[in-house]
């Protein structure tokens, strides 16, 4: 299920706001309060009703607070949340202000909820009769997820995980760690009788291998992620080629909170696809907050190229802050939600530096201009400099030139200012001639 269109009518700030979704990823930029982490919280309250469809699983509602709110202080008559999925399944989400009968009469008649219940229920039948079917997976992982709580003993973990459980909490925007390490407990118990009954070191569960292969895909330097006694989780880590053997708890932020969310995302794949070849290719939406928490920004410009190979049919929408995500990406859409009209927003596919990303998406002035903004330049002033001097512009120089002049106003696109200003004065130039 690939969501690609979201439409919020007096959500938070948003009066009227569409936005399409790429099915792989989808970048938010913008200032802090222009609504991005808004754009991630209504997509999860409305992929909360999927959640909430299934036995035993439930999602969140929309709250008071979600709201919009005119400068008088007054409310709109409703809040209304719409998706749709490129299967065609659409349904929305509608609040009101209040229960009277004139606020219900000034209501825009919705898409409602019925093609999203009737689409689950098909998971919740086949179910139901032993057939055999794909759950798709949702989560959410907010700024609160470098926050968790590791268990201390495991007196109390579950020993049933149902595969409608492996969506328990996953919208609520903070990891659920504790469950993960339930979860993982669980498989390597059911490995080691595997092992003992059939005298063989060499057996693996299925499940177990696909939370392990993701780790080795996202993170090669750490292997082996394991159970420890009394409760809590360690992993080697291969450094300057040594192997270290750390708990969770010792590694650093960046480390610890990327090496928690990619097994969280693993295991509830394998969890809610057990019987899938290769559960890593669950399909499903994961929504991360400020992606760049905590990383290093050369580790940043590696992360979401790495996450959507380790998740190859997953569809990711992030929220940043850092230029260096920014760059990374060359596949996607890139929404800058401080445009009047996020759609316009600059491609994900042009060549862009640091530089030229700060100033021109995150309206900072004056940094200092890149090498390549330098070579560009000097190519350009040389370019005019030929012309004045009155040589052919047939010539091979010029043509030469020319061409690459060409080439760079292609790579950096129509986001830098600079290539306007450059392809301007070629044109006064070349008018002159």
């Amino acid at each position: 299920m690939i969501i690609d269109t979201l439409k919020l009518t007096n959500f938070r700030s948003f009066e009227d706001f569409e936005l399409q979704f790429d099915p792989r990823l989808t970048v938010l930029i913008a200032r802090n309060g222009a609504g991005k982490s808004s754009v991630l919280d209504a997509v999860a309250t409305n992929l909360g009703q999927f959640l909430t469809r299934l036995p035993g699983v439930s999602g969140h509602n929309p709250k008071d607070t979600d709201f919009l709110v005119f400068p008088d202080g007054q409310k709109p008559a409703y809040m209304r949340i719409y998706c749709r999925a490129t299967n065609g399944v659409e349904w929305d989400r509608t609040e009101r202000r209040d229960q009277t009968k004139k606020t219900l009469s000034s209501i825009p008649e919705g898409v409602g909820i019925k093609r999203l219940h009737e689409y689950v229920d098909q998971f919740v039948d086949a179910h139901n009769e032993g057939g055999k079917y794909d759950l798709p997976i949702f989560i959410y992982y907010g700024t609160g997820r470098g926050v968790f709580d590791i268990p201390q003993r495991k007196r109390g973990f579950s020993k049933k995980f149902p595969r409608f459980e492996s969506l328990s909490g996953a919208l609520e925007s903070r990891t659920n760690f504790k469950r993960f390490v339930e979860y993982f407990y669980y498989l390597e118990d059911k490995e080691s009788r595997l092992q003992k009954e059939q005298r063989s070191f060499d057996i693996e569960v299925p499940e177990l291998k696909s939370i392990r292969n993701a780790v080795s895909k996202m993170m090669p330097e750490f292997r082996n992620p394991r159970t420890i006694a009394p409760a809590g989780l360690m992993v080697d880590w291969l450094h300057d080629d040594e192997t270290r053997e750390l708990k969770i708890e010792q590694l650093s932020d960046g480390y610890r909170t990327t090496l928690a969310m990619v097994m969280d995302i693993a295991a509830r794949m394998a969890e809610a696809n057990p019987f899938m070849e290769d559960p890593l290719q669950t399909r499903g939406m994961i929504l991360i907050d400020e992606v760049d928490l905590h990383l290093h920004p050369e580790w940043q410009r590696e992360f979401l190229p790495k996450l959507i190979n380790t998740f190859p049919k997953a569809q990711f929408v992030v929220t940043t802050h850092s230029p260096f995500i920014i760059q990374s990406v060359k596949t996607g859409k890139l929404v800058d939600l401080d445009q009047e009209d996020p759609e316009d927003s600059p491609s994900l596919e042009k060549e862009l530096s640091v530089e030229d990303i700060v100033e021109d998406f995150m309206g900072l002035e004056g940094i200092q201009r890149s090498a390549k903004f330098n070579e560009r330049m000097e190519l350009a002033d040389e370019y005019y400099r030929l012309l004045d001097a009155g040589v052919d512009r047939e010539s091979i120089k010029v043509q030469k030139i020319e061409k690459r002049l060409d080439e760079i106003e292609d790579l950096f696109g129509d986001s830098p200012v600079e290539s306007a200003l450059l392809k301007s004065e070629r044109r006064t130039k070349e008018s002159k001639v």
